[in-house]
């Protein structure tokens, strides 16, 4: 792997006579994007799924383009394409902090950005990552400079001095100061949907609303508290019918891994369930009692895809089992005790819904 040489000179960019096409900056929709040393797949994962989600929202494209061992080529690659606006390389080698290189392709320059620390220090650097790429395109399709170092002075050796430009210099810091606040560390997410979830052999299916409320720590963990009301099921018998009320309640736990725009949540947990017979209509001849309650408590193992929409909302699928350990039955009373229905141990669910995130 070449070793990149990058300069860390403060952000004053020439007056715009180098590269500049005459075409209008919406022409250019493409961001390239390059990583180097950027070792965990879902750190890498987190970076290009946010990025990408955030150039959506501007009608713009990413491009990843791993470097090859010459910098400076990749670099040279990146802009010569009329349809790139901008092109990233992140240099995250070091442990002891990343560098940005952030380069302006149609003027042919660039800028270096330090981040101190790297992602042992700062678990946000991702999302500085973002924030930084995310404004410089934004200003960029402004019209505005934000770089101010001849392209092959950043990639390929010491940067050259410069004659600095009021109104680029203005437009740089303009970047700086604009720069959209880190994402927090921690922020709550909710959701809403249906819910259809087996049941027993007289009732193969129950349907429902299903609801959550969790916390998602560092984009990387998600803890929540989760239930489901169904519509009460109708069982028939010999005996008569009757309906049964449903309801779920649990709490579960798992990582946040992603791929590209989609969220993959595995998670575990435990899990309530509340049964209880209501509406019976007894045959001729059959006294109906009064309904307890019947409890089962198990454990859950799901899967939650998530697919952003439209800040904050999300689309979010989820499917997985439920494990209690035991069948619920319903059956007579007296001498001769019949069973009339039984609900299966292992319940499979599936829900759709949409998800809502305060960061």
């Amino acid at each position: 792997m070449g070793v990149l040489s990058l300069g860390t000179r403060p952000a004053r960019a020439q007056a715009s006579t180098d590269r500049v096409g005459a075409e209008h900056p919406h022409a250019r929709t493409v961001v390239v994007l390059g990583v180097v040393g950027l070792r965990a797949a879902a750190q890498h994962g987190s970076l290009v799924g946010l990025l990408q989600a955030e150039l959506t929202e501007m009608s713009l494209s990413l491009v990843e383009r791993p470097p090859s061992r010459d910098v400076a080529a990749w670099a040279s690659d990146a802009v010569r394409s009329h349809d790139t606006l901008l092109a990233i390389l992140l240099d995250a080698r070091s442990d002891q902090g990343w560098r940005l290189v952030v380069i302006d392709a149609a003027r042919g320059r660039a800028i270096v950005r330090d981040l101190p620390g790297g992602i042992q220090q700062d678990a946000a650097s991702i999302e500085a990552v973002v924030s930084i790429a995310v404004s410089a395109a934004s200003a960029l399709r402004e019209g505005l400079e934000v770089a101010s170092s001849p392209l092959e002075a950043v990639v390929g050796g010491p940067p050259e001095p410069t004659k600095s430009s009021p109104r680029a210099a203005d437009s740089a810091v303009a970047v700086n100061e604009r720069s959209p606040a880190r994402r927090p560390q921690s922020f709550l997410r909710g959701s809403i949907g249906a819910s259809s979830a087996s049941f027993s052999p007289q009732a193969v299916t129950t349907q429902g609303m299903a609801f959550a409320l969790g916390v998602n720590w560092r984009a990387q963990l998600e803890a929540r508290v989760f239930g489901s009301l169904f519509w009460p099921a109708t069982i028939r018998t010999t005996w008569g019918e009757f309906g049964v009320k449903r309801a779920l309640l649990g709490a579960a736990a798992g990582p946040v891994l992603q791929l590209r725009q989609l969220s993959l949540v595995p998670e575990a947990g435990v899990i309530a369930e509340r049964l209880r017979r209501s509406e019976t209509t007894p045959a001729a001849g059959v006294l109906a009692t009064e309904a307890k309650p019947l409890y089962r408590i198990g454990a859950v193992l799901a899967l939650r895809l998530r697919l952003p929409l439209i800040r904050p909302l999300s689309a979010e699928l989820a499917t997985g089992a439920a494990y209690f350990g035991r069948s619920a039955r319903f059956s007579t009373t007296g001498a001769a005790a019949s069973q009339l229905a039984e609900a299966w141990p292992v319940a499979a669910f599936a829900q759709l819904g949409l998800d809502v995130a305060t960061e």
